[in-house]
């Protein structure tokens, strides 16, 4: 039997060692009938002397009684601050019901063989769980865990300067998190629907603040990124408290006038002087350099592209271009956005991908 494994660890690769003993749990490749495993599966090493739990419940399977196991947890189980009443139903091969212990587990045992639908009600201020199938074989087991999750609500509604209702817009709900680099931690995303209304749910209690189109300008929304209710930077943003299965309307955002959109002109040219043809040409708002939605275009035969920006705006304008598994990179230029103006000439001249890097003092080009 041949089992397959990436190489590098990076890509999921188990690093098996000569010599050593392992657990390997497989899946099947769809295009092919080969075995891999990864280390996302259970595949472990055994310890010498060590009782390994996987290993003794395969040899007692043997000897197990017969019967199916669907056991799980609530996640968390809100103990030790208090217990959660909830009930587990099962339907399908038999039908069951029971309610979870003080620490918040469930099992069913000794079940027939079969395809069993896994529910679960929890009291009211708890956000619903869809429902589960699983199909388990006799003397085999199915782990059902259920979240738990206080069914808070944090909407409102995203408008222009006109009080037009702004569709597509890109909210994130974030907290305040000193053990992440950023400094914050996105609790949920989601667009603002055709009547510019967005809800974060469900929502744990806490301290949260609110931002609209997050990533910054694009073609379509001519925008800065605000923060309710109208900060541009997280420093001057409002905090909302939200209580445990607390609801929190009307947070609102409004944006001032659209920015208006100009065009620009760029050339892109490789390091012998002719045209980069093709070259990806993308111009980055100085304020939203990590923007997924920059201005961009294709170079043309003569290696020129045009580019709407925004007037008055600050951008670095790069180039990309690919050659076999290597790409190569033009650029940064700073430049202002200004209707009609050649922007200037950036070359391909970098054996990297992203010249934005560039712009961090403490960029070391790859070797």
């Amino acid at each position: 039997m041949d089992i397959l494994t990436n190489e590098q660890s990076s890509a999921c690769g188990v690093p098996f060692e000569t010599g050593g003993e392992y657990i390997v749990f497989t899946y099947s490749n769809q295009d092919s009938n080969e075995l891999w495993t990864s280390i996302c599966s259970h595949t472990h090493k055994l310890e010498p002397g060590k009782e390994d739990a996987d290993l003794s419940w395969m040899r007692a399977l043997a000897t197990a009684p017969d019967g199916a196991t669907i056991y799980g947890n609530l996640v968390p189980s809100l103990n030790p601050a208090g217990h959660l009443s909830a009930t587990i139903r099962l339907s399908g091969a038999e039908a069951r019901s029971a309610a979870v212990d003080e620490h918040g587990k469930y099992l069913f045992g000794g079940l027939r063989p079969g395809a069993y639908t896994v529910s679960a009600s929890l009291p009211a201020g708890f956000a619903p769980n869809e429902e589960r199938t699983v199909i388990v074989g006799d003397k085999a087991c199915s782990q059902v865990d259920w979240p738990v999750r206080y069914d808070g609500h944090l909407r409102g509604l995203v408008t222009d300067a006109d009080g037009h209702p702004l569709p597509d817009i890109f909210m994130v709900l974030q907290r305040r998190d000193p053990d992440s680099a950023t400094g914050f931690a996105d609790i949920d995303l989601k667009d603002t629907g055709p009547d510019g209304r967005y809800d974060f749910a469900p929502v744990p209690p806490g301290d949260y603040l609110v931002s609209a189109n997050h990533l910054g300008p694009s073609t379509a929304r001519p925008y800065p990124r605000l923060y309710y209710p109208k900060a541009e930077s997280e420093a001057d943003a409002a905090t909302i408290h939200l209580p445990a299965s607390g609801t929190a309307d009307n947070i609102n955002v409004t944006f001032a006038n659209a920015w208006r959109a100009v065009t620009v002109h760029a050339r892109v040219l490789l390091a012998d002087g002719s045209p980069a043809v093709g070259a990806d040409v993308s111009a980055y708002d100085a304020n939203y350099l990590s923007s997924g939605e920059p201005s961009r275009a294709d170079a043309d035969a003569g290696g020129r592209a045009t580019l709407s920006v925004y007037e008055g705006r600050t951008y670095y304008l790069v180039a990309t271009i690919s050659g076999g598994t290597q790409q190569r990179c033009a650029g940064p230029l700073k430049f202002a956005g200004k209707d009609g103006v050649t922007v200037g000439t950036i070359t391909i001249a970098h054996n990297w991908g992203n010249c934005l890097a560039q712009l961090n003092p403490d960029f070391q080009p790859p070797q």
